[in-house]
């Protein structure tokens, strides 16, 4: 009996050495289940952070007493999602280098990992006197340059396809990464003060522990692997991760005011 998805089938853009043939229908399948595996992951994350945090708990959004960093990762995670439908859509047309939606799927993307890199990036400014002007300085940084990555990326497409874009990903699951590594070495010096109401000093570093060795095994699997079921939603779990973060991250003092007020940090 023939099978259409493939869980370890191989693919790249060489036709010879992998299994999935550009072009062919098996090919467009496995893809497109692939992308809704990280599309999945996002609907989760969106619906955590929206009627968990949010309603249930009311601990999203600006203000004080709420988590202004998880308000950046719903937005992150859902542009994601749309990155996900506009991949899935090109997969279903069997279009895998459509213009049209390959391209707003970059940008969308971009803009996803531009959003949860701004709200991780906070932790930089911990014990900064203008940690607010510095992570907004930060925030257009990276707006800036995910979206010079989308119009390069467009200008190139004919010749290069997903080559200018790719790089954008594993950059951000890095800096991501490392991001929570020097969380984890801030808390152990105790150059990051972690606040007793919302977690211990030992959770928050096992917290990190955890997380970093979640994002280098999705590194893991998008460098070792070329296979898309172990590509894509693995993906996912970069935005998983931040979400996670965000969650304690938020509620740290230097995170939620400045100077000792109550005021949102980009309130």
């Amino acid at each position: 009996m023939e099978t259409y998805i493939g869980i370890f089938e191989t693919a790249t853009d060489d036709d010879v050495l992998y299994d999935l043939k550009s072009g062919s229908d098996r090919r467009a399948i496995n893809f497109m289940a692939s992308h809704f595996g990280f599309f999945m992951i996002n609907a989760l994350n969106v619906s955590y952070l929206l009627f968990i945090e949010g309603y249930a708990l009311r601990n999203i959004g600006r203000g004080a007493g709420k988590n202004f960093l998880h308000l950046l990762c719903l937005i992150g995670c859902f542009f994601q999602m749309c990155s996900c439908i506009t991949s899935m859509t090109r997969y279903n047309m069997n279009d895998e280098f459509s213009s049209f939606w390959a391209n707003g799927g970059t940008i969308f993307s971009n803009m996803g990992f531009a959003f949860c890199n701004i709200a991780v990036s906070v932790v930089w400014f911990a014990n900064s006197d203008n940690r607010k002007r510095n992570w907004l300085i930060t925030a257009i940084v990276f707006i800036v340059a995910h979206n010079v990555d989308s119009v390069l990326s467009y200008k190139s497409w004919d010749e290069k396809h997903f080559v200018t874009f790719r790089p954008a990903v594993i950059a951000s699951a890095v800096y991501q990464t490392i991001v929570i590594g020097f969380t984890l070495y801030s808390i152990n010096k105790g150059s990051i003060s972690v606040k007793p109401s919302v977690a211990s000093k030992d959770q928050f570093a096992r917290l990190c522990q955890v997380l970093i060795a979640i994002n280098i095994l999705a590194l893991a699997f998008s460098y070792f692997l070329h296979m898309p079921m172990f590509l894509y939603p693995e993906t996912g779990w970069i935005y998983a991760t931040c979400v996670v973060f965000c969650k304690l991250l938020g509620q740290m003092d230097f995170a939620a005011s400045i100077g000792g007020e109550t005021s949102p940090l980009l309130g």
